[in-house]
């Protein structure tokens, strides 16, 4: 049987491609070699919101008195918080299962491998199997980078994806990498008591966001009882008996850690397994596969979709060029729209942003202008006693949003009301003038819209 549509991977890009092409009325078959759902849902994501979840309800329940409550002898099971995050992840793995289903998509499990465009050859558990499509999307995601260090391939050196599959709690950490991974591990492993160490390379933790957010946030981390080392560069790892030690380097010369467990969260990068690159002919980016904003590749016909294409690694961004590549290949011709990409980073507190950075208009020379408001005069942060924190926005000099950032409760969710600000270019004083309810968190970001037309109403 012929498709009009093949997709190979089933990630958040994957599956969204899958149901929005049988939407449109497109026959699709989608391959996945894993379960569906992809990094995201299974080792990503998902599991790592549901350790957050536990490690947050951990830290309220030892400051309830702060509150009034009185919670005597609590503590918590490492294997059941574990047990709990698996049956997170099969509840939702579950649910995309039944929409493929409900959606009338041939899904077929097993190895995909792709030779030429308009054929998918799958390694199933009863044997080979050719499917024929019209039209092929390459969605096979990225896969944990490894450092080319000494040592990396030691036991208890571990990746993003073997830390979830952990059963019990080492009782020394150390992360390389101070990026969103790293961090996200970080605070939730010590949370739960683990004495936890980063590593980073680079001046500053977060390099990638406004820098304003790292500055505030790193002595926020520090004392917690993060111990965090900046402008430090891994050397090598050794076995010392049943403890790892890890060598480090910084301006002062090299230093040696002590730990049980090592987390590589250096980043990710693009997987092509199954992809004949050479053969197929694709051109390819850094090891990466190049598309065009319709999501089409070299090849016509072929388009790619998700981190194998490189660029902004979110499961967000997977989906929506999911969306994107299933509206061309239906005759709805559609384009990737990166103007306005929010980013969440699930730290205590939580970090969102969105749009342009002060470090980068500063660096184009554009004029531009800031507004701050803090969450210690936001009445409902008060009462939550989530006070440290601020909604940050940057504007044009006629007060067009051009980004922002939150650092502070619920940051992931308030977020998007300034990610529709950026993508429609609206003005601050739209956001002054949409009634906020109150007492409620989002009314900082009215605040500090309030900031950029002249003062917020709350802060002397």
């Amino acid at each position: 049987m012929a498709y009009q549509i093949g997709i190979l991977g089933g990630g958040p890009g994957g599956y969204v491609c899958a149901l929005r092409a049988a939407q449109l009325g497109l026959s699709v078959v989608l391959v996945e070699g894993e379960r569906i759902g992809g990094t995201c849902l299974n080792k990503g994501c998902i599991p790592t919101k549901a350790l957050v979840k536990s490690a947050e309800l951990w830290r309220e329940i030892q400051h309830a008195d702060t509150f009034g409550i009185k919670v005597d002898s609590a503590h918590f099971d490492f294997s059941k918080v574990m047990a709990r995050k698996d049956q997170v992840v099969e509840t939702l793995v579950g649910g995309v299962e039944r929409l493929i289903k409900a959606s009338k998509i041939t899904y077929v499990q097993g190895w995909g491998q792709v030779r030429e465009p308009g054929k998918i050859e799958v390694e199933t558990e009863s044997g080979l199997e050719i499917y024929d499509v019209e039209n092929l999307v390459l969605a096979t995601g990225s896969v944990p980078a490894r450092l080319p260090i000494s040592g990396v391939d030691l036991p208890g050196v571990i990746s993003s994806d073997e830390i979830l599959e952990m059963t019990e709690l080492p009782e020394r950490l150390v992360i390389i990498g101070g990026g969103v991974i790293g961090l996200e591990f970080a605070s939730i492993y010590r949370e739960f008591g683990v004495k936890v160490t980063v590593v980073e390379m680079l001046p500053s933790l977060l390099a990638n966001i406004d820098e304003e957010i790292p500055k505030r946030m790193t002595p926020l981390l520090k004392k917690s009882g993060l111990e965090i080392m900046t402008k430090t560069a891994l050397k090598e790892i050794r076995q010392d008996g049943s403890q790892l030690q890890v060598i480090v380097e910084d301006a002062k010369g090299q230093k040696e850690i002590l730990t049980d467990k090592v987390l590589i969260a250096t980043g990710r990068k693009a997987n092509c397994r199954g992809i004949d690159l050479e053969r197929l002919g694709l051109q390819t980016e850094r090891g990466t596969i190049a598309v065009n904003q319709k999501m089409q590749t070299s090849l016509p016909h072929v388009y790619a979709i998700g981190d194998v294409t490189g660029g902004i690694m979110l499961a967000h961004v997977a989906s929506m060029q999911g969306m994107v590549a299933a509206e061309n290949i239906a005759g709805q011709p559609s384009e990737a729209n990166y103007t306005a990409v929010p980013s969440a980073i699930f730290t205590y507190p939580e970090i969102a942003t969105v749009g342009q950075t002060e470090q980068a208009l500063k660096a184009s020379g554009s004029k531009y202008k800031v507004s701050k408001f803090p969450f210690s005069a936001n009445g409902k942060a008060i009462a939550l006693g989530e006070m440290v924190g601020l909604v940050k926005i940057l504007a044009d000099e006629q007060g067009t949003v051009l980004g922002a950032s939150i650092m502070g409760p619920q940051a992931s969710s308030m977020i998007e009301e300034l990610v529709l600000a950026v993508d429609k270019r609206l003005n601050s004083e739209d956001l002054v003038h949409t009634i906020h309810a109150h007492p409620t968190l989002p009314e900082a970001v009215m605040e500090a819209a309030h900031g950029i037309l002249g003062k917020p109403m709350h802060l002397a």
